[in-house]
């Protein structure tokens, strides 16, 4: 199916957006498929424009009209996990999934990825409402089931130092994360690697990111900032990217040197 630049689209607009197509492939009209589905032809119009949210119930009603396996249904399922991502939905749910290898550069905490439960809850107790937290924090924590499947990404994360001594949620919580953290140190398909405060890493401090390699050799980034991010795959960003990492790498302590610097900090935390 062609749905033109889909790849670009939040899951609520590709909703939208394959709602439309397949309704058109069929040659049916709003009219028509609203009978099919059994719901108000103003929904139909109103899903397709955006203007409503499509619920479960729409979604499933979708794949029977159109004879399909469950499509619209995954569509909505990411849909519901949007609001607790924002703009880094797409990344969560097409990009890290995808993955070959994944790169990682963070100057000012652990990498989501590798976050525990309790630290990640101290993160968003501050910046998001509190209804929302507890979706967000299972969100984030869901992510490493990425390495849990027949081919998981290698991932390379390289962090600033000055986090072993950042007591996001206070020392208990840290010294958690940080014991969560060497014990990743083991794991065969994750490189932590620290860059030592001493480096200045000034080519770093502009904002955390993210490198994907994909399957079919596609290479996509995300870029965070404290007022907006967006992940893309357009060459020159990538190549930017790509640039600035090997620069931070450059200067970072090999993964021997920052399991041992991990264990320092734990012993730290732990007087």
């Amino acid at each position: 199916m062609d749905t033109g630049n889909s790849d670009q689209m939040s899951p609520r607009a590709r909703f939208a957006s394959n709602l439309e197509h397949y309704r058109k492939k069929a040659k049916l009209s709003q009219i028509s498929l609203s009978a099919r589905m059994r719901c108000h032809t103003s929904l139909i119009s109103h899903v397709e424009r955006g203007r409503r949210t499509p619920t479960l119930e729409f979604a499933e009603a979708a794949d029977q009209a159109f004879g399909l396996d469950g499509h619209f249904a995954k569509l909505y399922r990411q849909i519901a996990h949007s609001p607790a991502l924002g703009w880094f939905a797409r990344w969560v749910e097409e990009i890290e999934p995808q993955a070959v290898i994944l790169q990682s550069w963070d100057p000012l905490l652990v990498p989501g990825l590798l976050q525990t439960p309790e630290y990640a809850r101290a993160l968003f107790s501050t910046t998001s409402p509190p209804d929302r937290v507890e979706e967000r924090v299972q969100a984030r924590t869901r992510r490493m089931q990425i390495f849990e499947g027949p081919t998981p990404p290698t991932f390379l994360a390289l962090v600033d130092e000055s986090v072993l001594d950042r007591p996001i949620g206070g020392p208990a919580v840290l010294l958690s994360q940080l014991h969560y953290l060497h014990e990743l140190t083991q794991h065969p398909r994750i490189t932590i690697q620290l860059v030592p405060v001493a480096a200045g890493c000034v080519v770093g401090m502009v904002s955390a990111f993210a490198l994907a390699r994909l399957h079919d050799g596609t290479e996509v980034v995300s870029a965070d900032s404290i007022l907006s991010g967006h992940v893309t795959g357009d060459h020159d960003a990538v190549a930017q990217i790509k640039v600035r990492y090997d620069t931070i790498r450059a200067d970072a302590h090999s993964q021997t040197v920052s399991q041992r610097a991990i264990g320092d900090a734990i012993r730290k935390w732990s007087k």
